[in-house]
């Protein structure tokens, strides 16, 4: 957080570029209040609307009160205070003086509370095809030259390896890599500090963290919910493109980056950098495409097929599931499968990373093996951070094993800020941590462009799964062919009755079960 100006002489501006658009009456204005609410916006904070839709503040409001989560005995004052530091502004994103307008805009806010410095944030919430004009019109017509200015770029960074590179060059050759965030909502800054503190800071983990002791690694990225939402942006760019080529990827490099050398930002970069040259290029025969169909059971006219809504085109074959197995090439992770899951009309919705360790012997005898160790990541929609681990049974003679878990994260005594917010908070405060390099997304390009430019051309037909299931079996064959274990409270797709729970009788321990639907453990979802 910046610390208070005593002076009262810095001023920020906070300028939302297609303001009218979803992202930004659902995530950005819900953001930028809370942060308000709780004191944690900079002094001298202006935030402007811009967009081609003339938006008057008074109207504006109304409709974002439904994402804003208001308390009624508590914000109403302030909710009034924060919208008289709101200014709209219209314009159209090809026109330079309309970026003019804008910027006097700023100065007239700044003038009047006599503020010396001006700092300026651009959040680029707009469609591809007007992102040329908007960053060209902006360093042209709107940086301050008293202050910083910092621009936020959301994806879709372009679609493949060949349209990416005229989108960084445009990118930096209108603002230096310093000034850019390309933001990722997923990657969620409590628990990823908290697996770095794990991680380089405790033998046991540090020791671990390799090919040696390590089996296999899931990130999932689930939504229950159907495609509603920028249906024509998803039909178009599909599911790997909107979330597994940036936020899965992201989540990825925090995982198997060396130590950096230092705290610095450019560090922690570089490591993640040498991963993402190490990673091999994906192929066909380690990726899994699923479209979800219509289950037959539900009764809500939104929970249907994806072909059958109304505003997605019959004859679609976009991917509305998809798992893909990415290898490293380097000396740590050499052997070990990292598996990409993610999909829309699922059983539940979470983003989560499961580090599976390898098994070991616990009965010689029988030659049976322990339930593998476990560290789970949840990053939404609750942080959790534990490990699962086996025991003896409680109130047995007999050595009998039971899984458990060691709860990993601490109790909070005060609030824990919002995610998105704590992002949000990065940017003013210039730390660039959780904020993706230009050249990072090359290299993710890099790896996803053959696959993906196959899947524009041969158009393979996608494998149907019902709605609110937990996707097609192909996909779970193929991470059980890869070593990784289901869990039945977890990801249970075999077809057995309640009486064949292996935890129902300690005598199941021993009993030989498929690799991939080894236990039931106690329900941690």
């Amino acid at each position: 957080m910046l610390p208070i100006d005593p002076t009262n002489e810095t001023a920020f501006s906070f300028v939302v570029f297609g303001a009218s658009g979803r992202l930004a009456l659902s995530k950005i204005f819900p953001a930028l209040w809370q942060l308000y609410r709780d004191n944690r916006l900079p002094q001298g904070t202006k935030i402007f609307t811009f967009c081609r839709t003339k938006l008057e503040v008074a109207k504006y409001r109304l409709k974002c009160v439904p994402y804003m989560n208001l308390d009624r005995d508590r914000d109403p004052v302030k909710y009034n205070s924060f919208w008289t530091n709101v200014h709209c502004c219209q314009g159209s994103y090809d026109n330079p003086q309309d970026f003019v307008d804008l910027k006097e805009s700023m100065v007239r806010q700044e003038i009047k509370h006599n503020m010396t410095l001006a700092n300026r944030i651009f959040y680029l919430a707009v469609p591809p095809v007007v992102f040329d004009n908007v960053t060209l019109n902006i360093s042209r017509k709107c940086l301050s030259i008293t202050g910083w200015n910092r621009v936020i770029v959301e994806k879709p960074f372009a679609r493949n390896e060949l349209t990416y590179k005229p989108y960084q060059t445009q990118l930096c050759q209108t603002f230096k890599e310093s000034q850019i965030y390309m933001i990722d909502h997923y990657l969620s800054k409590r628990i990823i500090q908290n697996f770095f503190v794990l991680r380089f800071t405790n033998l046991i983990w540090s020791e671990t963290w390799n090919s040696k002791h390590i089996a296999a690694i899931m990130i999932s990225i689930k939504c229950e919910k159907p495609v509603q939402a920028r249906a024509d942006y998803f039909n178009q760019f599909g599911i790997i493109r909107d979330v597994m080529t940036n936020d899965m990827m992201q989540i990825l490099t925090m995982l198997t980056i060396e130590q950096p050398y230092s705290n610095f930002v450019e560090d922690m970069r570089d490591e993640k950098m040498k991963v993402l040259k190490q990673t091999l290029t994906l192929d066909m025969s380690d990726l899994v495409l699923g479209q979800y169909c219509n289950n037959g059971m539900e009764t809500d006219p939104t929970k249907v097929g994806y072909t059958q809504h109304s505003y997605i085109p019959k004859d679609s074959l976009t991917p509305t599931f998809a798992m893909a197995v990415l290898r490293i090439n380097n000396k740590r992770w050499t052997g070990v499968p990292f598996i990409l899951r993610v999909g829309k009309a699922l059983n539940e919705s979470k983003t989560e990373v499961r580090v599976q360790y390898k098994s070991m012997d616990c009965d010689r005898s029988h030659k049976s093996k322990s339930i593998p160790n476990e560290l789970v990541l949840r990053l939404s929609l609750r942080e959790e951070l534990f490990m699962r681990m086996m025991l003896k049974q409680p109130g047995q003679d007999d050595l009998c094993l039971r899984q458990t878990e060691l709860n990993l994260m601490l109790r909070e005594r005060s609030p824990v800020i919002d995610n998105y917010q704590s992002l949000l908070l990065d940017i003013f405060a210039g730390n660039q941590m959780l904020f993706m390099r230009t050249d990072e997304q090359c290299e993710i390009w890099r790896i996803f462009s053959p696959a993906l430019s196959y899947i524009d051309v041969e158009r393979p037909k996608p494998i149907l799964y019902d709605f609110g299931s937990r996707g097609p079996m192909a996909a779970y064959e193929m991470a059980a062919r890869n070593g990784f274990k289901f869990y039945q409270s977890d990801d249970f797709h075999a077809n057995l009755s309640p009486t064949n729970d292996i935890n129902d009788t300690p005598s199941r321990t021993q009993q030989a079960t498929p690799t991939w639907m080894l236990a039931k453990t106690k329900s941690t979802e």
